[in-house]
Parts: C-alpha cells; structure tokens; sequence
C-alpha cells in the first residue's frame, strides 16, 4: 500500500495562507485511509517510533519535552472539553504561567490548534513555525532515521502539526504545555512525551472502532497507553470493563490512579464557563489534573480560588455553544460537536435544557455525520432525548465549507451525489415528519436555513460533526 509521496519543498512567500496550502498536502487521501484500515495498519508499534525519528531530524531530543511539563490527556469523549477547563485554570494561577495547549481538529482557522496563553498562534508565527519545520524535514541533512522500509519521510498532516506545536512550545518557553492525545493513546504521536507531569483519561466510549478495536476493553488498552511509569494518572468514573483496564495498566507501571468524581451537589455552587450538566465530569477532571501537576512541580497557591476562577473563565467553541444570528434576528443557532451515541445524548440534554421556558419552540435541525458514524444511530439518540422541540424542518449537508482553505477535508469520501446526506435524511424522516433539505455545502445550509425560516423565532440545532460545527461558526457567525 503506497503512501502520498513527500510533497517538494515548499515555493512562494512563507506567509499563512501559503503554509495552509502545504500543510493541506500533508492531508492523507480518504481512499489511503481505507487501505490502511482495511491492513488494520494505521495504529502501529512503529508510530511513536516514526515520529521520534522526525523530532531528532528536527534537532531535538524526545527528552527536551520533558522540559514543557506536560498534561497528557487522552478520552473518547470530553477530552477537549477537559483541556480547555486545564488551560482556563492554569491561566488563572497566581504564578501567572505561560501556557500552551495543543488541540484537535480545529474549528474554523487550523492555527487554533497551537495556542499560548489562550489565544492561537499568530498567522505570521504560525508560518514561520510552520516552514521552520518543514524546511529541516525536507533537507536532507541530517538524514532521517528510517524505522523501516516503509517509513514515511514527511509527517501526514496530524503528526506534522503535533511535531509543530512541541516545537513552537519549546521555542516559547512555556511553562506547561497541555497535550491532547489524537486518537487512541498508545501509537498516537503524542505518546512521544516519556515524562508527562500527569495523564489523564477522560470519559470512555465506543469509537475509533476500525482504528482501535470494537470492545470498551480494546479501546481502553489503547487509551491508556499514555499511563507512564510512577506518573500519576487521573480518571474519572468509566464502564466496569474499561476501568478495569485501566486500573491493571496502571498497576503496571506503578502509577498512582485517581478517579475525579463529577462536580455534584458540593460543588453545584460552581460556575463553569461552558454550559451541559456532563461538563462537570470534565471540570473534575481538569481540577484534578491541575492541582496534581501543581503539587507535582512545586506550585501549589496558598489560596485554591484560581481553581475555582478557571472553571468560570473556561470557553471551548463549538461545544454547548448558543449564539444569534447577526444577520436573522428570529434565529438562534445552538452547536455542538457530538459525533457519538453517548456524546449525542448529552447534547440533546443541554439543548433541551437550554430551550426551558420556551412554549415547544420552533426547531430546525442541521446535521452531518463525520467519518463514517452511524447517522441513524445519533439521529435517532437525538429524537428521544431532545423532547422540548417542535421540529418544522431539517438540512443535511457533507461538511464542506467552500470559502476557506483550512476547512479542505482530504479524509472524507467525495460523494457529488450525496448518498450519505440522503440516507441521513431519509432516517430522520421515519423519526420526525418533517421537510428535509439535503444540500451541496454548509455555505448552502446556512444560507437555505437563514431564508427558510426568518419568519418566526426559530431555534437551529447544528449537531454530528466539528467540521460541520466549524462551518456554522465561519459562515452564520463570522467567528468561534
């Protein structure tokens, strides 16, 4: 199975819109993800080792990461939402830290992946770190350490950007750098960091499952990966089976396990700075994390308001996320990136939730399924649990933002006749009668969305997908 060749060196200005370009190159094809899939070869013993030979062509040793005092932290669902709690609460202590966060996907511009100190990297400075890196890739001195044969010699696009980040952190002198895992734990790129200051694993579910098993204990194994030797490891309540897996991994190598109970009635004082009630499992979490890494490296305040302060402090866009339309003021528009049954669920709580007060209010849903996930399952998740709405409508559309560069989704299958949307379509029909719109692009469901439906206040719920949620952002917004 051949692999994208090695793009040439880059030509042109350095400037962002250029470095998006390369990087969009760095994509791997849909059609080489499912050979890999189907050779169960995409997570692999060889990953990590891979990667380490690009961080030592790039002039640094995996060691040097340990000076970044890294939060390592991996989950099925929440593991955003959590990192984003981390970086809000570190943000806030006393000893005013500098901190970098390293996320995935992104939203709207693909620099939001790499920030400091809340904010992401600058479009100059993400060019300059960009072609920094890729320069010392594609020269060939040094030579780079083939693991075998097979060995790319150009990072794809998610390890480009992971190599990327340690090194902008690295060249900022961050004080902490939160680090979120891709996917899985144990062959993702990330599980480069030998010593992490503390892990954590955020709540477990079925996905990933042609990448990492079909069974809660086989993506367990993987996710707990990231447990390091005498590291400590956070958790947080988990299915018997995945927690058991957890438990004997981290019995392995010694490393001490807690489990962060959600945020309950002791803690229903608590602002959180990002709304749905599963968020304070995540907020625990994050809680728990910084006060170990804070203990861990000497830096426990005296006064743990700052905890308290980064929960209310916290945003993470495009989750639980409520905003009016600039330009139809009758629409509201409520987004969520829920791409999973469980994660689905808790959407259609918060959304509910938030349309209390509202006598059966108008409600259109927008929806995409990412990645090959079971349409009819979220849809039909979402129709049994969102019961304060009044559905009049529904538009389906794959995720493709035609006006911006950084949405160009290379993973996904091209489907002109949008078989997937249609199928989608046609599963909501059989749970809600109403007019469903399938169309070629979010640019076109937006626009339908904001003509259709102007006349009455009307409550819009984009849901299944990120990338669809990133769409909505960019174009009903203007902004995350």
């Amino acid at each position: 199975m051949a692999l994208p060749p090695a793009p040439a060196s880059p030509a042109g200005p350095a400037d962002y819109e250029s470095a998006v370009r390369d990087l969009n190159g760095l994509q791997t094809t849909h059609e080489v993800i499912q050979q890999i899939r189907a050779s169960r070869g995409s997570l692999n013993e060889h990953s990590v080792p891979e990667f380490t030979a690009f961080v030592e062509k790039l002039g640094h040793r995996v060691a040097d990461f340990d000076r970044l005092a890294v939060i390592h932290v991996t989950g099925t669902k929440g593991k955003g939402s959590t990192c984003a709690f981390v970086d809000a609460i570190l943000r806030q202590h006393p000893a005013r830290l500098k901190v970098g966060l390293f996320t995935s996907p992104h939203l709207v511009e693909v620099r939001e992946r790499i920030q400091i100190d809340g904010r992401p990297l600058s479009k100059d400075a993400f060019a300059r770190y960009f072609y920094d890196v890729y320069d010392r890739l594609a020269s060939p001195d040094p030579p780079l350490r083939l693991v075998h044969a097979g060995s790319p010699t150009m990072p794809m696009y998610f390890r480009f950007l992971a190599l990327m980040a340690f090194h902008a952190f690295l060249a900022e002198s961050v004080d902490v750098a939160i680090i979120e895992v891709g996917v899985g734990g144990e062959y993702d790129p990330t599980n480069v960091v030998e010593r992490p200051v503390v892990c954590g694993i955020a709540s477990l579910g079925v996905d990933h499952v042609g990448l990492l098993g079909s069974t809660i204990e086989q993506i367990a194994w993987h996710k707990a990966g990231i447990i390091k030797s005498a590291v400590p490891v956070v958790t947080v309540p988990q299915p018997a089976p995945a927690l058991a897996v957890i438990t004997a991994r981290a019995n392995e190598r010694a490393a001490p396990l807690q489990i962060a109970e959600p945020l309950g009635a002791d803690g229903a004082a608590l602002q959180l700075g990002i709304a749905g009630d599963h968020q304070r499992t995540n907020a625990a979490l994050a809680a728990a994390l910084c006060r170990t890494w804070a203990e861990r490296t000497g830096r426990t305040p005296a006064d743990p308001a700052w905890i308290t302060a980064g929960l209310a402090a916290a945003r993470w866009p495009g989750r639980t996320q409520q905003f009016a339309s600039p330009r139809i003021p009758q629409l509201t528009w409520f987004v969520d990136g829920a791409h999973t049954v469980e994660s689905m669920a808790a959407c259609a709580q918060w959304f509910s939730a938030a349309l209390e007060g509202h006598r059966r209010p108008r409600c259109v849903l927008l929806f995409n399924a990412a990645h090959e996930r079971s349409a009819a399952a979220l849809l039909e998740t979402l129709h049994a649990t969102a019961g304060q709405c009044a559905w009049v409508g529904a538009v389906f559309c794959p995720n493709t933002n035609v006006t911006r560069s950084d949405s160009n989704n290379r993973n996904v299958a091209h489907d002109p006749e949008l078989h997937a949307q249609r199928d989608a379509a046609a599963a909501w029909a059989r749970l809600v009668p109403v007019p469903a719109t399938v169309l070629p692009s979010i640019n076109d469901a937006v626009r339908h969305i904001e003509t259709a439906y102007a006349g009455q206040p009307t409550a819009v719920l984009a849901t299944g997908s990120l990338h669809l949620v990133g769409g909505v952002l960019d174009i009903a917004k203007g902004s995350i």
